[in-house]
């Protein structure tokens, strides 16, 4: 038996906005189909910014990390050790360990982007589709109400001779 899906909401911030990765927004339903087709191009929208703007904070956090890494290598270099020493005395250094936790912060932050962002790239596909089917049911269930005569092969109609089929 296949058992619900976790749906979960994720919190992230970006640009010092809180952003929320909320699944529920990709739900759906026949009654809904329409409306939600309207909305989507608006959260792909917003999530695709606020995408590239973690990738901006995390591309920044990068070069303060290997700025501050390479700070911390010519300190221990200049006071005569070797390049391995120098190497692993700026990797341990504490300002360097933060700021790798920072950049791990951000790649974190881009990959719940990226992850939500085919989320709802999948979830367009599952509206396609529902609505495609839709159609062709109705399409299908209807014929005999909207169908005119001359397409149900008919030359006439009348009252008796449609509920003779």
């Amino acid at each position: 038996m296949i058992s619900q899906a976790p749906i979960e909401k994720v919190v992230i911030e970006v640009q010092g906005k809180k952003v929320v990765l909320d699944p529920e927004n990709m739900k759906f339903n026949e009654n809904t189909l329409a409306e939600y087709m309207n909305q989507e191009y608006g959260w792909i929208d917003y999530f695709g910014k606020q995408l590239e703007y973690a990738n901006k904070e995390l591309a920044l956090a990068e070069n303060e990390y290997d700025a501050i890494f390479a700070i911390k290598f010519m300190e221990s270099k200049d006071s005569g050790a070797t390049d391995t020493y120098s190497r692993y005395a700026a990797t341990a250094n504490q300002e360097t360990v933060e700021a790798k936790k920072k950049v791990a912060e951000k790649k974190e932050i881009v990959g719940h982007l990226r992850a939500h962002l085919k989320a709802w790239d999948r979830n367009h596909d599952n509206v396609q589709n529902r609505g495609h089917s839709l159609r062709a049911e109705m399409k299908a269930l209807n014929r005999d109400f909207y169908a005119t005569p001359e397409e149900d092969g008919q030359s006439g109609s009348s009252f008796e001779d449609f509920f003779k089929k």
